[in-house]
């Protein structure tokens, strides 16, 4: 029994090894490389990206990889320093013969971010239903709070109770429609703080997308049209001034779609290769052009579109990655793997195991076999007694090293 808790500590030690060497190591070492911003420019036709491993962090170039100062970048962004350009009397009166009104840019004006967190964080399991067209000016909090199960259930906050009447007249608007219960996913912006409230875009076990909201005390449902086999993961609802699209819906395999307001029509936003469970996407808006920035641990793939959704020109960019760089290898070769309690990916608190790439990590966890059994001749520790711990040095090299002499195997 003694001896299965001593292994039990080593496993536990080397646990933390894992989560505290490699942490500590990254905090005193890592050269964080300078990840490029990019935004499409509609005065010079062309990209302008802030800080990369060319320029520096908070330097500014166009595509062509021309230094700017912050005026020529101003001037050539007017859509973003509107105000900044008309205090300094440099705004131009129209672009590509549209009038320039701060109103107009401003409602034009959007960004939207997406993070593999987003998709891999816990979900509630209560939302609230908001009144669409209350007559009011601000919108107000309901009193109950609905859920998507076997049917669709609004919950009075204050007494627990289902009510009835609410959610029979609620689940039958859904049933005449074809929504097969429960729900897989539900999506909406369940706070006051947005212009309108649009209600939840929804989609049922059968992955069929669904538009839900509540008009005069009434249910809306609307059933969308999607391609085939479309396979929904994620769906982000967007407040937009100018109410172009209601939500982004980001796909398993076909990339990613918005839902276009009123007409429910789907566009599909033209960048290949999307993986929405690693990538992080950003897309900036203005009157003329969207931006999309798609990014990986060690490329950026940036597409500038038109209003029409046709693509006007491309932009890609790499650099070394983190196990590519100095420092990176370093710790590679010194360790077989990484344990980390967070991840870039995920909200969610648990272990990550991280193997170290490429196999130089072998010839450590040799140099620490030999270490340990360096060790143990000098202490004259019988070796047939130590084979376990020997196994566990060359399975988990540097670790396993510290951690058996931390807790010495008193059975010898």
């Amino acid at each position: 029994m003694i001896k299965l808790s001593r292994y039990i500590l080593v496993l536990v030690g080397i646990i933390v090894a894992a989560f505290a060497i490699p942490k500590l190591y990254w905090t005193i070492f890592e050269k964080v490389p300078v990840n490029p911003t990019v935004f499409y420019s509609c005065m010079i036709d062309d990209f302008i990206i802030l800080g990369s491993e060319k320029t520096g962090p908070g330097e500014r170039m166009d595509g062509q990889g021309n230094r700017m100062t912050l005026a020529e970048y101003e001037k050539a962004m007017p859509l973003m320093f509107f105000r900044q350009l008309m205090t300094d009397g440099n705004m131009p009166d129209s672009i590509n013969g549209v009038p320039m009104e701060p109103m107009v840019i401003n409602r034009a004006n959007s960004f939207y971010r997406y993070t593999p967190r987003k998709i891999n964080t816990p979900v509630p399991s209560l939302y609230p239903m908001l009144e669409s067209q209350s007559g009011k000016v601000n919108l107000a909090m309901p009193d109950d709070y609905f859920r998507i199960g076997k049917r669709m259930e609004f919950i009075v906050a204050k007494t627990n109770k289902v009510d009835e009447a609410k959610s029979l007249k609620f689940t039958e608007a859904l049933e005449n429609k074809g929504f097969a219960f429960p729900a897989r996913l539900i999506a909406g912006i369940p706070t006051t703080r947005k212009s309108k409230d649009e209600g939840y875009f929804v989609t049922d076990s059968n992955e069929q997308l669904y538009h839900i909201k509540m008009i005069k005390g009434e249910p809306y449902v609307a059933h969308i049209e999607t391609p085939e086999d479309l396979g929904i993961v994620f769906i982000e609802c967007v407040d937009l001034r100018n109410s172009e699209y209601y939500c982004y819906l980001f796909t398993r395999n076909k990339g990613i779609y918005v839902v276009m307001d009123e007409v429910y029509d789907l566009q599909r936003l033209p960048v290949e290769g999307i993986d929405p469970f690693s990538q992080e996407i950003r897309i900036n808006g203005d009157l003329f052009n969207k931006c999309i920035t798609v990014e990986g641990s060690n490329w950026l793939k940036a597409t500038a579109i038109d209003d029409m959704y046709e693509i006007v020109d491309t932009h890609e960019e790499t650099w070394k990655g983190r196990y590519e760089r100095s420092d990176g290898k370093i710790l590679s070769a010194l360790v077989p793997f990484e344990v980390s309690l967070v991840s870039p990916e995920s909200v969610f608190i648990r272990f990550y195991f991280q193997k170290s790439p490429g196999y130089l990590w072998i010839f450590s966890s040799v140099a620490a076999l030999l270490i340990s059994l360096f060790i143990m001749m000098r202490r004259k520790m019988e070796l047939k007694s130590n084979l376990i711990d020997l196994a566990i040095v060359a399975i988990t090299g540097l670790y396993g090293l510290i951690i058996i002499f931390i807790f010495p195997n008193k059975f010898r």
